[in-house]
């Protein structure tokens, strides 16, 4: 018998990182979307900040976000190709709509869009890893 190679690396640890993080940012997308279906006056809006016209279409672009952000963890901790491919457009579409807060709320923007850079690099350059592990 030949001996099995295993090109792995501590990385992959970082694609299911990736994962979990993605359903994470599920949650919060859905509470964003549920928030602005629900109460109007939640977010902070003023002449230079959040430019929200619609609450109602903005409510459901979150929870619409957050079932393909649900869809992409799910589907990258199981460690298909399909799977990375939504991770990434996922990943890149929560990036865009929380940049819209960046005006409102600076501090959580800034953590959000630093996850999503993480989630975005961790499948980008080490999400074939999570192959080998099947």
């Amino acid at each position: 018998m030949s001996p099995r190679t295993n090109n792995t690396s501590g990385w992959v640890g970082w694609v299911y990182f990736a994962g979990i993080m993605l359903l994470i940012a599920a949650v919060f997308q859905g509470l964003f979307g549920v928030v602005a279906l629900a109460k109007h006056t939640f977010y902070v809006v003023t002449p230079n900040t959040l430019a929200v016209y619609n609450y109602t279409a903005w409510g459901w672009a979150h929870i619409i976000l957050a079932i393909i952000l649900m869809t992409a963890g799910f589907s990258l901790l199981h460690g298909g190709i399909w799977g990375r491919v939504i991770a990434v457009i996922a990943a890149a579409l929560s990036l865009l709509a929380n940049l819209v807060f960046l005006p409102a709320y600076p501090i959580w923007v800034t953590a959000a869009v630093v996850i999503d850079a993480l989630v975005l690099y961790a499948v980008l350059v080490h999400g074939g890893e999570a192959d080998n592990q099947s």
